[in-house]
Formats: C-alpha cells, structure tokens, sequence
C-alpha cells in the first residue's frame, strides 16, 4: 500500500472510531502509528470530519460552530487554560 493510501486509510479509521465514540479505539490506533505519522493522521481525521459536517449541516449551522467554537478558544486563551 503507497504512504498516502496508508494516510488515508489510518485517518479514515480515525475519523470511524471517533464517529463512532470509540475513543479507546482511537488511542489505540495513534499509539500504534510512528510519531511522525500521528500529527498527518490527525490533521487528516479532522478534515474528514469538517467535510462530512459540512455536507450534512446547513451553513447557518456551520457558521454557529465555528462561532462557539473560536469563543472557547478565546476564553481558554484568555483564562490561560
């Protein structure tokens, strides 16, 4: 299998585990990849993840996320959290 297959087919997995809750199956999935290989499955976990919200939500519900979600990181900022 060529390294980006494996890219694909490990954040794939991810992605599944994380849908699916399964947050021990995730762990167990990064701690098996080599190091530099965790930060690319993650990276490509959370825009699997961004594609398939922004397929099924509307865009006002997509705008309200990205909204709470740079609130929190501007309140954990500013808190020093």
């Amino acid at each position: 299998m060529s390294s980006e297959a494996q890219y694909v087919r490990t954040a794939s997995l991810a992605t599944a585990a994380a849908l699916r809750g399964d947050e021990q199956g995730l762990r167990l999935l990064l701690h098996t990849l080599p190091r530099e290989q965790v930060m690319a499955t993650c990276e490509g976990a959370i825009l699997a993840m961004a594609y398939l919200l922004r397929d099924f939500l509307p865009p006002d519900a997509i705008q309200r996320a990205i909204s709470e979600a740079q609130a929190i990181a501007h309140t954990a900022a500013t808190e020093g959290n």
